[in-house]
């Protein structure tokens, strides 16, 4: 598996824990809320308060899987030198098969020179 492939799972997985445990997270928040509103309704102001604060904490952990993911898709400099190698690599090979065409047409070239000259 190269970098690339690696990235993009990796970037998924993170997007996905990410959201995952935010969404975990802020059920638990508005659960416990509802239930203390439930048991304390004078208290109601206070708690939805405090629940906006929380679940803002929350979901600012689902913005920085965001991000890393992001990051991991666009800004990835192990990607980045990937591609360099794998051109790198596909240059290499089109000068090899260069190579190999030169070195068959000189082995042509001798043979037609070794054909052509008269026997003594």
């Amino acid at each position: 598996m190269d970098i690339l492939t690696a990235s993009v799972i990796i970037a998924g997985a993170t997007i996905g824990i990410g959201t995952l445990s935010t969404g975990i997270g802020q059920g638990l928040s508005v659960s416990s809320a509802m239930n203390s509103i439930a048991r304390q309704p004078e208290a109601s102001g206070t708690i939805g308060t405090n629940l906006i604060i929380g679940l803002a904490f929350i979901e600012s952990l689902a913005i920085y899987a965001l991000v890393i993911a992001l990051l991991l898709l666009f800004a990835n400099p192990f990607a980045k030198a990937q591609q360099d190698i794998n051109e790198a690599k596909s240059k290499v090979e089109v000068i090899k098969a260069e190579i190999d065409l030169i070195n068959a047409q000189a082995q042509l070239d001798a043979a037609k020179k070794k054909v052509s000259q008269p026997a003594k």
